[in-house]
Formats: structure tokens, sequence, C-alpha cells
């Protein structure tokens, strides 16, 4: 009977129970959705302040590139949370679409990941601890692209002329212009000019005295007709014509002019001196640029051990371009070569000339293989 009674009211009650249960289904999906959106608005943050550290340095910015691009459309996606911390124009920002699809979210997910992984690893801008300083054109650029492909290098993406331009700004400007970095991570910057500006060394270790050194030096008869090959490609981008070559490294008594700049930074035992009033040679690496191009992975390996870096760099990183005639930095993802305007034309020297500059510069040549123990065969295969 007092089950009998249980049933009939129950059936008597069909619709009020019925709309307690829609209520109670509803309030759990309602739960579970601001549960989700909830998430997604933190991992949303977490994506955004991801994107502010890779695309601060650029040994994280190539990784990103590519996977970016599908979430930097969707950073609106996400529900306006109550009680969020997130800033009003935010909140604005991210309260106008649905909610994102489960493949959308796990990629949300994947890069907050990074992003707290970053975190825990104390990202921050570094002052440099290690300087690519010179020489102009001897390959500090190809120099730094190969330096870029291990993963505890942090290089700045321009030339900061800091210690030359732009000194009076102060530490702090330069600090802001480096890339993002980890502790266990060295950054570095260049500017060739650093080698031959005065001040340069004194101001340098003023900054660290501990800072590491790189110069990559090649034959400066070549270095020196190929600083001239991009003065002149400057001039006739601007509608100018260079003197001939020949004209200005022969001085009017018909020697070499050693007031032309482009001979005076291929002078490269006098600039080393400079540094050595300051740095020990312990804290300068000098890199062979002239193998550099021929051979890249014997001098890489030496950045690498000077660094102290971990075994990272692998001959199979290198692949020759017959087109421009040097290698290529290659990876499982990319083979990255460098632009069009490297590996200029250099303009035909009158023979005379050659030998002039070759003779010229053969002493200072030796002064400079005895001060860093190190014998380069400059001039010596072209006689």
């Amino acid at each position: 009977m007092q089950a009998a009674g249980i049933c009939h009211w129950l059936v008597g009650r069909r619709k009020a129970l019925l709309f307690v249960a829609v209520l109670v289904l509803f309030g759990l999906m309602f739960s579970a959705h601001f549960s989700y959106s909830k998430h997604v608005h933190k991992v949303i943050c977490s994506v955004k302040q991801a994107n502010k550290y890779y695309f601060g340095g650029e040994a994280f910015q190539e990784v990103l590139e590519a996977d970016m691009a599908d979430t930097n459309s969707a950073l609106s996606v996400s529900e306006n949370i109550p009680g969020s911390n997130t800033s009003s124009s935010q909140k604005a920002e991210i309260s106008q679409s649905k909610p994102p699809s489960k493949k959308e979210y796990h990629t949300y997910v994947s890069h907050a990941r990074r992003a707290h992984k970053l975190e825990r690893k104390e990202l921050k801008r570094r002052l440099p601890q290690a300087l690519v300083i010179g020489v102009r054109k001897c390959g500090t650029r190809a120099l730094l692209e190969m330096m870029r492909m291990h993963p505890d290098i942090a290089a700045a993406n321009a030339e900061q002329h800091f210690f030359d331009e732009n000194y009076h700004h102060g530490y702090e400007w330069y600090r802001k212009r480096m890339p993002f970095s980890t502790p266990e991570q060295i950054t570095i910057e260049k500017t060739p000019s650093y080698f031959i500006t005065e001040e340069g060394p004194s101001r340098v270790k003023k900054m660290n005295q501990s800072l590491r050194l790189i110069i990559i030096v090649r034959d400066p008869t070549i270095r020196t007709i190929s600083d001239y090959s991009q003065i002149k490609q400057t001039m006739a981008s601007h509608g100018k014509v260079a003197k001939p070559f020949e004209e200005l490294v022969i001085g009017s008594d018909g020697e070499i002019d050693v007031t032309y700049k482009a001979i005076q930074i291929s002078l490269y035992q006098k600039h080393l001196e400079a540094w050595l009033n300051y740095f020990p040679m312990e804290q300068i690496h000098i890199v062979d640029g002239d193998k550099l191009i021929s051979d890249p992975f014997p001098e890489m390996k030496a950045v690498e051990k000077f660094l102290k870096l971990q075994d990272y760099i692998k001959s199979n990183n290198f692949v020759y371009n017959s087109t421009k005639g040097f290698y290529c930095i290659h990876s499982e993802i990319v083979t990255k070569c460098l632009s069009e305007n490297k590996g200029r034309p250099h303009p035909d020297v009158n023979e005379a000339v050659l030998k002039k500059l070759r003779d010229f510069f053969t002493p200072f040549n030796k002064l400079f293989y005895e001060r860093v123990g190190r014998h380069f065969k400059w001039n010596e295969d072209n006689r």
C-alpha cells in the first residue's frame, strides 16, 4: 500500500518533477560550461603571455611563426568571466565569440603549457654575456645566424650600436633591446663596429669584465674589396657612383692609402691590441671567416666550446648551396640561407694593386698570427 501511494504521488507530480530535472540538467550544463570557459580564459591569457615572451626573443620566434598563426586569430575567443583579473579592454577582446572547438582548445592548452614552462625558467631580458664585436665584411651575420641554431643562445635581432653610438642611453635602454632568455641561455649581441671603436673596450669592461668576445676575421685584402663592394652597391641604390677601387686604396704617392677606412678596418692587430688592454686573450675567440664559408662545422664547434655550451651543433646542420657558393643552415624543419645581398660579386681589381695590398698587409698579418697563436695563411695561396 505504501509503495502504491508513493507511485500515485509521483505520477500526480510528474510535471513538477520533470521541471526540476530540467533545471538540474541545465544547472550541470551551465556549471560545466562556466568551468570550461574559465579554463579557456586562463589559457587564452597564457597564450597572450606566450606571444609576448616568444616574440620577444629570436630563439623562440621561428618556432612559433607557424603554429601561432592558427591561434592568433582566436585570441578573442572566450567568455567574460566574472571576477577575472583581466583588464576591461582584454575582457572586451575575449567576450565576442563562440567557445573554441576541442582542437582549438588543445592548441591553446599546448601554448599555455609552453608559456608556463618559460615562466618557471625566469624568462626575461638580460644584458649580453657575449658579444660579436667584428669584423665588418668578414661574415658576422653568417656567424650569428649559425649560432642561433643552438638552443642555449639568445641572440639580439639587430645591431644595437650601444658601445659606439647609443652609450648615452644607458644599460636599461640596452637591456630592453635584448631578447628574452632563460638563466641557462647566453644572450649575444652583434655590432661589428665595436671592434674599431676607441671607447669600446673600456665601455664593455665597465658593463661586464667577464664578458666573452668573438671576433671573426678573413683575408684582409679580400675583406677590403668586399667592404668597397658593399659601399659601391649602397651608393648605386641612391643614384650615386663610387670611385674606382684602385683610386681609393692607392694614394697620390703610389702607395697604399692608410687613411682609407676600409684599409684601417683590415689592420686587425692594431684593433685587437686595444681590446687586449682590457680583456685577456682567454676571453677572446677568433673565428676564421674564410673557413666559416668553406667548412663551417669545425669553426662552429670551436665557438660552442668557447662559450661552454652543451654539445649540440652537428655536421648535418650545414648544407652547401651551389648557387650562392656557401653553406646554409639546415634543421629538421627548415633550411635557411642568408639573404640575396650576401655573397655579392666583387669588382675585378688590377693585379698590381692586389700585390700592393698583399705586401702591405703581410707584416700586420704576421703580428696578428703571433698574438692569437694561429696561422691563417692569408695571401700565401694568392701569390
